[in-house]
Formats: structure tokens, sequence, C-alpha cells
């Protein structure tokens, strides 16, 4: 049997997504929780995107793998009352055992804020920038992201392919916070955190244009700016078939 879930989580108190020794994970408690309903110990869980330290989301999709059978309230509500406030499934679906929540991905959609100047309550899920930030120069930057391009000097490591095609992107303005929302087929290796950083800090005067022109040239940054994973929000993860709206 396989069950798909669309999950939210607050990232802030997790060392990110994927299991990590001694440490609390979002999968790994998931997985914990799912192994004490199903009691099966070959139970296995993966998720849709291996979120960062940090980085929250709204629309995480994993997949349970199992022998045993619940009703689809009953895996909800377990999971639910098994986890910590800062994890919420809020959709089981029965779906076929070939489905992969990462593999059968057709894309993803991030979003990024960024608040001018500082808030308490909402320091957990924003980049709180003190610097001015011209909004012309960010939109001029989305649209030069936008297609496919070679986004190896913008992101961290070392990457096979390192085109991506994105399909939308753009910065929005939500009265004190910028908003870079984002949609592509794959993103690589801390990708969205760059691609904000170094628009942020050419909109900012902190790094001239001509060098987030090089990166996107093919050519190796001489400074490369990271975004907080703080502001970083997985939204939403589309597959075939399906509404864009619906999440699953």
């Amino acid at each position: 049997m396989a069950y798909k879930l669309l999950i939210e989580y607050d990232g802030t108190d997790f060392y990110g997504w994927q299991i990590q020794p001694h440490q609390r994970t979002v999968q790994g408690e998931l997985l914990q929780a799912a192994r004490s309903l199903f009691q099966d110990p070959n139970l296995r869980l993966f998720g849709a995107s291996r979120t960062d330290r940090g980085v929250h989301a709204m629309g995480q999709v994993a997949a349970i793998y199992t022998s045993q059978t619940r009703p689809l309230d009953v895996i909800r509500n377990a999971l639910n009352a098994l986890t910590g406030p800062d994890v919420v499934v809020h959709e089981v679906q029965e779906v076929p055992d070939t489905f992969h929540p990462r593999y059968d991905a057709l894309g993803k959609r991030y979003r990024y804020r960024v608040l001018k100047g500082r808030s308490p309550l909402r320091r957990r899920f924003v980049w709180e920038y003190p610097f001015e930030l011209d909004f012309q120069v960010l939109q001029e930057i989305a649209k030069r992201y936008q297609h496919t391009k070679n986004f190896r000097y913008l992101s961290v490591g070392p990457v096979e392919n390192p085109e991506v095609e994105i399909q939308e992107v753009r910065w929005e303005q939500h009265e004190d916070e910028y908003h870079f929302v984002i949609e592509a087929d794959r993103f690589l290796y801390k990708m969205v955190r760059t691609l904000v950083g170094m628009a942020v800090a050419v909109a900012s005067g902190r790094v001239p244009m001509e060098e987030l022109k090089r990166a996107l040239r093919g050519e190796p940054l001489r400074r490369l700016v990271i975004a907080p994973p703080q502001g970083l929000t997985l939204e939403e993860v589309f597959y075939p078939s399906e509404d864009k709206a619906s999440g699953l």
C-alpha cells in the first residue's frame, strides 16, 4: 500500500527534512509516527523535497509505503497526534505503489519573504533586511532568471546537470514585505536562496549587476550571497493530471 500525504510544517526547530542521526527532522518524526501507527518495521516514507534546516513548507508531499492498511482519516488523525505541534498532515490519499513523491513531480513552487526592517512576530518566517531595495531592479532580475538556464554558479556544491527550466518567477510587494515566487521543473541545492540573496544584494547596491550577469553566462562569481533559510517556504508540488490548486 502507498499513502500520499500533504504536509505543512514550521521548519525552525527541525534540522531539515531528511533523516539525520541524533537530529530532529521532519521525515524522522513522521516516519516514527507512521511506524507506531502501522506497526510495520519495514515501513518507508519519502518526501518530494529535501528542505534544508530552518526552511518551511505548506505544501510538502510525502508517501508512506507499507504492507498494512488503515482508513485515511485514521492515518491523518494518528499522525497528527503522534507528531509535534510544528508539523501537520492536512490530507491523506491512497495511491499506486509505483508513485514516488520526488521522481513523479513535474515541478515545485517556492516563496521567499524579505521584510523591510524587523518584526518579532514574523522573524521565524522572513529575512529581516535593514537596507533599502530597488523594486524595479528586483523585477529586472526576475526577468533575467526566466526560462531554461545554467544555474551552476547560482547554487551550492557540485551538480551533474545545472540546467533548470524556470516556468514562472516574479517579485511581489506585500506592504512592508517583498516576496520572491518561483516555479521550476527542479531546483539545485540552495538555488532559491542564492537567487534571492544575489537579487537582494544587487537591488541594495552591495553587488554590481554585472556580477549577477556573469553567473547567468555560466561564469563563476567573485562573491556568492545566500539568503538565510527562514524566509523560504515550499508552497506546492505539482504532479501529472492535477489541478495546481488542489495540492493532491
